[in-house]
């Protein structure tokens, strides 16, 4: 589809030329590396609007022949001006934390900042590159605009939060970062129309080149506008982020300059509450109104810059009719791709998932860990089997059976729904605040380690742990290999290790720090544990390869930190009360010394950021997988494996009853449980049921 507002009467070649424009783009190539080329390949779909090639192609246009097709040298010309726009945004998005562009996960969202900022390298210096094939003058005039580009971005970013900023400032840094790339599309499509891009001594180029200018102030208050007043679905990506990030445009400074309550507001890190409010305040002050006004006046300025130009009238009319459409359609798309927002897990409790919640009851008082059937409905436990419930009835109709029969898959899912609960009860045992003696947490670490590792033909103790663990470990290692059943049993007894440590500091008091919560975190709550489980669930093991990919542990972890966030929220009231150091509402005040509403507020800003972040990069497993080389047409296999972790993250955001008590029932005695296992039967007792 043509640019709209371009009549293809006066520029008929310009659909033709804009495809050899796109012919241009292509990813940045990483040797050996095919998955990786999807790092900085952009997409050439219906969304993208290519503004600044159209605007190189038609400056040409005006200088040469409309009716011609473009010189090899303009098409190189508009692509190169592209990428430079194009690198600037990677960098951008991260610098904003943006996690959608024109409707789909950016790069950022997908890859992680550090790769976003080298592949915003990549494309810009591919940009220049290109320029460089031009001649020694586009070279020059591309590293001049880049400077300025990123001078303005500078400025910007100087300002975050800057209740001071003043108009002035706010525009300069519009020069730089978006007026100056519009100038020098125009600049460079002007160039061409030499053919060896010399300078027009006539003045042609710098009229092009000015209306450039003025046509970028005017988009970028039209795009600060939009930010204001569009919805995320109209833009393709989030709205409302300017004030959140800091970022003062000109109708926030305007109204802030006569609304003493905007004012107050501003000059540091708003709750989403507290911008929103400051947005409705903008919207009423008029200011709105009064920046689409300037930005008509820059869009007027830009006209009268071409007012010198006397070739071609009929096409110096039609790239200004461009410009006002330009402005007029931001923010309306034809076809709006629907934002990676998360999507609502509809499962309901199925036969077949109560089947398996009442196959583990009857387990949990079979082995012992719970002595009674009340025991076994205590919340502690039965919050895990409502989760269980929930996702056991989805992940019935996967084709998750592998080699197996219907009878295979329900032994599968009997003993992963049996392993997590029993993660759960481990947990429960170091997490006792009765368990109070260092030394007892060690020694109970000890005991759990010597368990799990014990021969199952000649037991040192019949106690409930050692008798569920040598009823369950059977099943999950049946048809398992021998290196996924050695990494499975570390896994546990890593858990074991990180979770005497996270007692430790439960008895002294300690709290790490924010920076430390998240490794601290991951190593006591047994997500590698969980990860074991889906593989026996789904009856395949990931490759280590796989495992190790970088998106891969990029998606790993966003479920990890949403799942265990929102646990920390769900279960803060009892965390506090049991001084369990591991919640990250209990971190971040304690290292912020805010207070708790504020800090909670904190951690549900980051879950729904990293939860659509995880949503973004799960769209893109099935085609990495399918690239990646050596799975031997496994990959939808897998892909199902990360299918199942989203069932999980998608129950867990509805709930867990795990702190939710809804019975009188009295929870397993877990200092039997530790008796049982203790190899020291002469220990004094460290704890008092």
């Amino acid at each position: 589809m043509p640019p709209s507002g371009i009549d293809l009467a006066v520029f008929p070649r310009l659909q033709a030329d804009l495809d050899r424009v796109r012919d241009a783009f292509g990813p940045v190539r990483v040797h050996g590396r095919p998955e990786l080329d999807a790092l900085t390949h952009e997409e050439t779909g219906a969304s993208r609007g290519l503004v600044r090639p159209t605007l190189a192609l038609l400056s040409y246009y005006v200088l040469t022949d409309p009716s011609e097709p473009a010189d090899d040298r303009a098409v190189l010309a508009a692509a190169a001006a592209e990428l430079l726009h194009l690198g600037a945004l990677y960098h951008d998005d991260v610098m904003d934390h943006a996690y959608e562009r024109r409707g789909r996960p950016s790069a950022n969202a997908l890859w992680g900042q550090h790769l976003a900022v080298l592949a915003g390298d990549c494309v810009m210096l591919s940009g220049l590159g290109m320029l460089a094939e031009l001649g020694r003058r586009e070279v020059a005039e591309g590293v001049a605009a880049s400077e300025r580009m990123c001078a303005g971005m500078v400025r910007e970013s100087a300002d975050l939060h800057a209740a001071s900023r003043s108009e002035e400032s706010y525009l300069q840094a519009v020069g730089g970062k978006t007026a100056e790339l519009f100038a020098l599309a125009c600049r460079l499509g002007a160039m061409q129309a030499n053919g060896n891009g010399g300078r027009q001594e006539d003045g042609r180029e710098e009229a092009l080149a000015g209306f450039g200018w003025q046509l970028g102030h005017a988009y970028q208050l039209r795009d600060d506008i939009l930010d204001l007043t569009s919805t995320a679905e109209e833009l393709g990506k989030p709205v409302n982020t300017d004030l959140a990030e800091g970022v003062y445009t000109l109708p926030v400074i305007r109204a802030a300059s006569r609304d003493q309550g905007l004012a107050r507001l501003l000059g540091k890190e708003l709750t989403q509450e507290e911008a929103a409010r400051a947005r409705g305040l903008v919207l009423a002050s008029g200011a709105v109104e009064e920046t689409q006004a300037v930005a008509g006046a820059y869009v007027v300025r830009a006209a009268d810059r071409l007012s010198t130009l006397t070739d071609h009238p009929r096409a110096l009319d039609e790239l200004k009719s461009y410009a006002r459409t330009l402005l007029r359609g931001r923010g309306a798309r034809a076809a709006v791709v629907p934002r990676q927002a998360r999507q609502e897990s509809q499962a309901r409790a199925g036969a077949h998932g109560e089947q398996v919640t009442r196959w583990v009851k009857n387990w949990l008082v079979e082995t012992g860990l719970a002595a009674t059937p009340a025991e076994a409905d205590h919340h502690r436990l039965s919050g895990a089997m409502w989760m269980i419930e929930r996702i056991l009835p989805q992940a019935a109709g996967a084709p998750a059976d592998g080699e197996g029969g219907d009878d295979d898959s329900s032994a599968r899912k009997r003993a992963t729904a049996a392993m997590g609960t029993l993660i759960c009860v481990w947990d429960d045992i170091f997490e006792d605040p009765l368990l109070t003696s260092p030394r007892a947490v060690t020694e109970l670490r000890e005991d759990l380690v010597a368990t799990l590792r014990q021969d199952p033909a000649a037991p040192w103790t019949h106690g409930a742990i050692p008798t569920a663990w040598a009823r369950l470990w059977p099943r999950l290692r049946a048809g398992r290999t021998a290196r996924w059943q050695e990494a499975f049993l570390d896994s546990i007894e890593q858990t074991f290790h990180a979770c005497e440590r996270e007692a430790h500091h439960r008895i002294s008091g300690h709290i790490p720090s924010t920076g430390d919560y998240l490794p601290l975190r991951r190593s006591t709550s047994g997500f590698e544990i969980g990860m074991g489980c889906s593989e026996v669930l789904q009856n395949r093991e990931i490759p280590p390869t796989l495992r190790g990919h970088r998106m891969v542990r990029r998606l790993e972890e966003l479920a990890f930190f949403v799942i265990f966030a929102e646990n920390d929220l769900a279960g803060l009231d009892q965390d506090e009360a049991d001084g369990i150091p591991y919640n990250l509402v209990r971190v971040i005040r304690h290292e912020t010394g805010c207070g708790r509403a504020e800090a909670v507020e904190r951690v549900e800003r980051q879950v729904a950021e990293k939860r659509a972040q995880y949503n973004a990069i799960l769209t893109y497993v099935p085609v990495l997988f399918r690239t990646l080389p050596g799975l031997s047409g496994e990959s939808d296999g897998y892909a199902a494996i990360y299918d199942r972790l989203k069932l999980f993250v998608d129950v867990r955001q509805r709930g867990s009853e795990r702190y939710r008590p809804n019975t009188l029932a009295v929870g397993p005695d877990l200092e039997r449980l530790r008796r049982e296992i203790s190899r020291r039967p002469a220990a004094p007792v460290s704890s008092e049921r």
